[in-house]
């Protein structure tokens, strides 16, 4: 806690400084991924780029986000198909969009996606969820990467309070869903997606919590040194 009340004074002493971060958050299914980027958004005054990024990428291929959702990602659980689905304001199964055949359009979704994280990323000050942007951006000076962790019981029981799962269901979800990304990580970039060392930060959410992660990676980000 001391560490974390340093760190946040540290934060708020440089609240004025200017900053031109580019902020990835990978995180392992369950692990509060989009709370805690949705809590550095808004405390960096920054642009959330996750919904945004399926809708770029569907409006190029002329599909909808909903089908890039799966498409990037195989392994989604239940849920997240779900609620992918109701944020286009209709059920998966009722999608106006004619499946397409995989292979040669997943990989067309693939590159949509990182071509969209690399122009994004030009004009700075973003916080990118998911999709190895880290990965796809690659060594730059303005890139903070961040990899959100917890103890799988943690994470479990929070999913399966979230979508009204049993425990079992959720942990299955777990162990799919992270073997999912992993794959697509270690065949794709050639990076262990779990790896502590591809990463600036790791952090334990179910250790610092929320906004504990939230004031751990802004001030990380107000100490970068960012060539100007």
């Amino acid at each position: 806690m001391l560490a974390m009340r340093i760190l946040a004074g540290t934060a708020a002493s440089l609240a004025n400084a200017v900053c031109d971060v580019i902020v990835t958050i990978s995180r392992e299914y369950g692990a509060a991924g989009l709370a805690v980027a949705d809590g550095v958004a808004h405390a960096l005054g920054y642009e959330l780029f996750a919904d945004a990024l399926k809708a770029y990428v569907a409006a190029r291929l002329g599909t909808s986000p909903d089908e890039v959702d799966q498409r990037a990602s195989s392994e989604q659980s239940l849920p997240e198909r779900m609620l992918a689905g109701l944020g286009e304001g209709t059920a998966e199964v009722q999608s106006p969009v004619a499946p397409r055949l995989p292979d040669a359009f997943d990989e067309d979704v693939r590159r949509e996606i990182e071509r969209a994280i690399r122009e994004r990323a030009e004009g700075g000050n973003v916080v990118i969820v998911g999709r190895n942007a880290g990965a796809v951006l690659g060594p730059r000076p303005d890139l903070l990467r961040v990899f959100l962790t917890a103890p799988v019981q943690w994470r479990a029981v929070r999913v399966a309070a979230s979508f009204d799962q049993s425990l079992t269901a959720a942990l299955a979800d777990l162990e799919r869903v992270d073997a999912g990304r992993a794959k697509i990580a270690k065949e794709r970039y050639k990076i262990k997606w779990s790896d502590a060392r591809a990463y600036d930060l790791a952090l334990n959410v179910a250790r610092v919590g929320v906004e504990g992660a939230v004031d751990l990676i802004v001030a990380a980000v107000r100490a970068a040194d960012v060539p100007r």
